[in-house]
């Protein structure tokens, strides 16, 4: 802008000049050498269409088309339909025409079109760079009494993005300055619209004194005051400054914004309050509030840390505050966060559909976003129920680093139904439509109880659980997803139960129907069920995940009141199970089973299938006959009396445990 003045200026004092010699040539004459000063100075060709030189009712000029063209294919770096300025006469004529005092400046619809070309560099950096000097120009003063912009626009052109990407940053820009010279106290306002049909942005400010040059090491810097309202600022667009791996949650929504800037003891202070209405926290409804405040040390901006305190973001399945701070150089995020409850279903969950007119809309340019991916953001967080479904974990601590728009949790842990879970190495790629997760998890005394009971209504398993758990998965729609999660662990249960299952109730019988075929009749007679329930003391098992089962890549070994035993087969997730395996009848049991008459040397194997669900598990032994042969290879005739006691024991046996 100050250049742009600068060159105005200049081209005022041809005017002068040419005015006194010869008024009838002046118009053409100051045209040409208004075009070569502003190439000179903005480093891009100018041209002018039309310049109309003007001595009343003030003396002056008005510009028609001005251009500074780009370069090759790009864009034209500045037009204005229309420009006019006047000049002070007599402080012109006193300094010899080295004191140059702009009355009043106005651009009429000015364009601006910033292009970050393929090799990085920016068309603006030419500005102020022209080669040489001219010495004509030098010891000149130059100052403006006011100038005036109306419908401004700054595009942004990005052409390291694939196909280039151009976009109105601002727009309907409405400038007014005073006293806008080297040395003079600056004041002026802004007004334009920010990603809004209307103005939406209104900036008041004062810079006092306006410096000539960037200060040197131990000079004061002007002082400087501010006040920016923002109001319906879209979240859409606002996001674009963020991480897109951390903006693809916002997906509506918007941002009031209100903050200030005074000096302080040579620093400049930001403060301010910002509120976020109609937010939509991917796609469902919230709203956010936040305090922020920064010191800046002018002469080590880089230095500089924004500190956000009051944070608060309230939705369904959110209850999030705390703090945060942004760091300038590196760029580096700071987050310590804490909760009542964290829906994982609403954070993680699918996005919803975007339209190509809102995906496309970037305030940034596409290259300057995916670098933003590179920014450093950790933190801690501190969550009383952290929630899926019917997945519930309660006391959670994490701390959390997001490398690359991955969320990885360095270290977590959390109670997870009444045991304890070490969450740390867990990852969440957030730059997903649909979150692609891993999920590890070291557990240790859960109570399974509560835990199916939760999952399924029914507390199928009882128990507690330990081992470790390493699943890859994407999105968290689980009757959809089942089937693409893949992963693998381990698994250990102590002082466990089936309570669906009663592997004594279904023995019984056909171990009395296979004494009836060793010529036992009395064994014939019904063996009573004393309820479901068996008893699993210790379980283990290692597994592979993958198309929807969960499969045991060894045999399954368990510890019940029949004896040991192994399974082998599958869990789906969706229940349904496919086992099969066999339980080592022990001596005890089949001692107590024939009451001590039969002595038996060794275990005796007994067939057992698993199929249904958790819910309805359906066990089968193996043929009456088998079974009967082994456990009681050499049952005399005399021993019916026996017989029919050790069936009545085998009932007793698989009683349901008490409690």
């Amino acid at each position: 802008m100050k250049v742009a003045l600068g060159v105005v200026a200049v081209a005022l004092v041809l005017l002068v000049v040419a005015l006194a010699v010869k008024p009838s040539w002046l118009g053409e004459r100051l045209r040409g050498q208004v075009e070569t000063v502003a190439t000179r100075a903005l480093g891009h060709k100018v041209t002018l269409e039309k310049l109309d030189a003007h001595w009343f009712p003030r003396p002056g000029a008005t510009l028609t088309n001005l251009r500074a063209e780009g370069e090759g294919d790009e864009p034209v770096f500045i037009e204005a339909p229309r420009a006019s300025a006047t000049v002070q006469l007599w402080p012109l004529v006193r300094s010899l025409g080295k004191d140059v005092r702009v009355g009043a400046v106005k651009l009429e619809a000015p364009r601006v079109n910033l292009v970050r070309r393929e090799d990085g560099t920016w068309n603006y950096e030419a500005v102020g760079k022209a080669p040489g000097g001219s010495s004509a120009e030098e010891g000149r003063e130059t100052s403006v009494e006011a100038l005036r912009i109306r419908d401004g626009v700054v595009q942004v052109t990005d052409r390291q993005a694939a196909g280039g990407t151009a976009v109105a940053v601002l727009q309907d820009l409405d400038v007014d300055l005073e006293h806008v010279g080297p040395g003079l106290p600056l004041e002026g306002s802004l007004k334009g619209a920010v990603a809004a049909a209307k103005q939406n942005v209104d900036v008041d400010f004062k810079v006092d004194p306006l410096p000539t040059r960037k200060p040197e090491p131990g000079q004061p810097w002007p002082t400087v005051t501010m006040h920016l309202r923002g109001r319906d600022l879209s979240v859409r667009a606002f996001r674009d400054f963020l991480p897109p791996s951390a903006s693809a949650s916002f997906t509506g929504g918007l941002v009031d914004v209100d903050a200030q800037v005074k000096t302080e003891a040579g620093h400049y202070v930001l403060s301010g309050h910002g509120a976020a209405k109609g937010l939509r926290l991917r796609g469902d409804p919230a709203s956010g509030s936040f305090d922020f405040g920064a010191r800046v040390d002018p002469a080590n901006p880089r230095a500089t840390k924004l500190d956000f305190t009051r944070l608060a973001l309230s939705g369904p399945g959110v209850e999030l505050g705390g703090t945060a701070s942004v760091q300038v150089a590196p760029v580096r995020v700071r987050f310590a966060l804490e909760g009542k409850e964290l829906d994982l279903s609403h954070l993680l969950g699918a996005l919803p559909p975007e339209s190509q007119a809102q995906s496309s809309s970037a305030a940034l340019p596409a290259s300057l976003r995916a670098r933003l991916e590179k920014v450093e953001v950790d933190g801690v967080l501190g969550l009383a129920s952290l929630r899926h479904g019917a997945l519930q974990a309660t006391d959670v601590k994490a701390q959390a680093k997001l490398d690359d728009g991955v969320l990885v949790v360095q270290r977590g842990e959390a109670t997870v139904y009444g045991g304890r879970a070490d969450l740390s190495g867990t990852k969440v790629d957030l730059t997903k439509s649909r979150p692609a997760w891993t999920l590890k998890a070291d557990l240790e005394g859960m109570d399974t109880a509560r835990a199916f009971q939760a999952l399924s209504g029914q507390s199928s398993l009882q128990g507690r659980a330990s081992g470790e758990l390493h699943l890859v998965g994407q999105g968290l729609d689980w009757a959809t997803q089942r089937e693409h999660v893949t992963g693998g662990g381990s698994v250990r249960l102590r002082d466990g139960a089936l309570s669906t299952a009663d592997l004594g109730a279904t023995l019984a019988p056909v171990l009395a129907r296979g004494l009836t075929q060793l010529g036992q009749p009395g064994s014939a007679e019904r063996v009573q069920k004393a309820g479901k329930g068996t008893r699993l003391r210790d379980l283990s098992a290692r597994f592979d995940v993958r198309d929807g089962w969960v499969s045991f890549s060894e045999p399954m070994a368990f510890q019940s009141d029949l004896g040991d035993g192994t399974l082998k087969g599958r869990v789906g997730l969706d229940q349904r199970l496919e086992l099969e395996g066999t339980v080592e009848a022990s001596k005890d049991f089949v001692s107590s089973l024939t009451g001590g008459v039969v002595p038996v040397k060794a275990p005796v194997s007994i067939p057992l299938t698993i199929t249904g669900t958790l819910k309805e598990p359906k066990v089968s032994a193996g043929s009456p006959t088998d079974i009967a042969k082994g456990l009681l290879p050499a049952v005399p005739k005399a021993l019916e009396d026996p017989v029919n006691q050790a069936r009545k024991g085998l009932g007793d046996l698989f009683r349901r445990p008490r409690k």
